[in-house]
């Protein structure tokens, strides 16, 4: 590993040695020599620089996120995260461009959504990419990534992550190295006060979570200390703050040795008669296949099989389509990633892209065909959106097909954030509530048909609706859901004074508003949600 680079553009290594950081004093070098030879591997220069910002980012990560997982103060942890990862490339010396802004911005997007969504699904995935998009931003800036590929991409956000967590318990080495260094000096009294009290915290709190359980009074006073927050909520949010500490310092110091492999191997070394053998008799299938979506689906001139509806032909075969087109997207991804170059291999790969744009065509013709009739579920709205995002994607593997230059991960990276944003910013669980109730309120007006027949039989489903989040508050809190909420609340009021023996059961959305009011009573400053804080408007009209 080379050492004392000079760093001076984006992607350029990071100064290694003994210096680390240009704003720190080079220590003596016989000194320097002295402490590689006990660990070479130590860098105490991270526990001046690095190790202080850690530890408030960790504070500041539980603060925001503990039990808190979509309120107000979600969008401040990400630019608390942005900021923290902005610091420790800074301190490492690395210049990095404003085109690199986009990843943070999109970030900080993602993290407003968070508290303007009650959608679990939906905040579940923003918590996922927003982690896929700080990966790559520390990746794009640290190396020099102009070259990498799609596995490329893969493999190294797998590597970081990984790494960081092999890399956790560096900061011990590396304290020891800076105490070996500062030995005699009066700082290194006071770090071992800092460390003496770092380590009773964790004590502490193991002892009074075991001393209230074992003793009534004692809880009850500990209550009155501390609000009725409980020993095992001060233990948590301790054990966040340390595993975070650990992990975001692991992450800097695998990022300051160089801890992930630059080099881009050359996979295309297979023969392409290999992969041309493999896919042209599936691309003559697919292209069997798509004749047939064309004359029997789109244009209707076929006859289906008898006893078959288009909502059961359509149901029939969606989920194998989407999973063909999700083994297409593999499929041509393997032939242009690890085959030599072919013109006759590009071309059989360019009719499956082709063909997969039908199929991509003719699975969400089918579920919106299944959609007319049996209404709309998250996971249909999903799928839709799914079969979107492959298209785009499909689109790009096209131009990486005819150009192999074509920046493939960063064109996916853009199309699923852009896509996802959209999805993330459009409350689904609205839009399910708005389509599902406005569709059985018009086929409660129209004459029932023999087609109609689940509707006649089942009606509206109930049972989802009622379980859907705050986001579908704003259409299912009406008037006429709210009168018979106030009659069911004075029902439930006669019941507890004994003035009638029984209550009877609550409508759907008489149970979806009670719901929603022991959410959005829970809320607390810091977990406000907009979605709830609708709830709770709404119910004080």
């Amino acid at each position: 590993m080379e050492k004392n680079m000079e760093v001076m553009t984006v992607g350029t290594p990071v100064p290694m040695g003994d210096n680390l950081y240009p704003n720190l004093p080079c220590k003596p070098a016989a000194e320097a020599v002295e402490r590689e030879k006990k660990d070479p591997f130590a860098k105490p220069g991270l526990i001046n620089s690095i190790a202080p910002a850690s530890f408030l980012y960790a504070i500041f990560f539980t603060f925001c996120l503990y039990k808190n997982a979509s309120g107000i103060a979600y969008p401040f942890y990400v630019a608390g995260t942005i900021g923290f990862a902005v610091y420790t490339i800074r301190k490492s010396g690395i210049s990095w461009k404003g085109e690199h802004i986009l990843v943070p911005a999109a970030s900080i997007l993602l993290g407003i959504s968070n508290c303007f969504t009650d959608n679990t699904k939906i905040i579940l995935m923003n918590e996922a990419w927003l982690f896929v998009l700080m990966m790559y931003f520390l990746l794009a800036v640290c190396f020099d990534t102009k070259q990498w590929q799609f596995g490329k991409f893969l493999e190294s956000i797998f590597g970081l992550s990984v790494g960081s967590i092999g890399k956790m318990f560096s900061f011990f080495p590396d304290a020891q190295a800076w105490m070996e260094e500062h030995k005699g000096k009066k700082n290194t009294q006071v770090l071992y006060i800092l460390a003496g009290i770092g380590i009773s915290v964790p004590l502490i709190a193991i002892v009074t979570v075991m001393l209230s359980s074992a003793d009534v009074i004692f809880r009850k006073s500990v209550d009155i200390i501390f609000e009725n927050i409980s020993g095992w909520d001060v233990f948590c949010c301790i054990l966040w703050s340390v595993a975070i500490f650990f992990f975001s310092y692991g992450m800097v110091s695998l990022l300051e040795e160089r801890g992930l492999n630059e080099k881009i191997k050359d996979h295309r070394t297979g023969q392409p008669i290999i992969a041309i053998s493999a896919t042209a008799v599936i691309a003559l299938i697919y292209i069997y296949f798509c004749v047939i979506q064309v004359v029997y689906l789109f244009a209707g001139y076929g006859t289906l099989p008898e006893g078959y509806t288009y909502a059961q032909y359509a149901r029939q075969g969606f989920f194998q389509l989407l999973f063909i087109c999700l083994m297409n997207l593999v499929l041509v991804l393997t032939g242009l990633g690890f085959f030599k170059e072919s013109k006759v291999l590009k071309g059989v790969l360019l009719v499956i892209s082709v063909c997969t744009f039908i199929m991509i065509a003719s699975s969400a013709y089918r579920m919106l065909l299944y959609i007319s009739v049996y209404q709309l579920t998250f996971l249909r709205i999903f799928v839709l959106w799914a079969l979107c995002v492959i298209a785009l994607l499909m689109a790009g593997i096209i131009g990486k097909t005819l150009k192999n230059t074509f920046p493939l991960f960063r064109y996916g990276l853009a199309v699923i954030t852009c896509c996802y944003l959209i999805l993330s910013f459009g409350q689904p669980d609205y839009w399910i509530a708005r389509y599902n109730i406005s569709a059985y309120m018009k086929q409660e007006e129209k004459e029932q048909t023999e087609s109609d027949t689940w509707r006649r039989e089942y009606g509206i489903d109930n049972w989802y609706l009622r379980n859907l989040s705050a986001d579908a508050a704003p259409v299912i809190i009406t008037e006429g859901s709210m009168e018979r909420y106030r009659a069911y609340e004075a029902e439930k009021e006669k019941y507890l004074n004994g003035e009638i023996k029984d209550v009877n059961t609550p409508s759907w959305d008489v149970a979806y508003i009670e719901r929603q009011k022991e959410r959005a009573e829970r809320m607390s400053f810091r977990s406000y949600n907009f979605s709830r804080g609708y709830v709770k408007r709404a119910l004080k009209r």
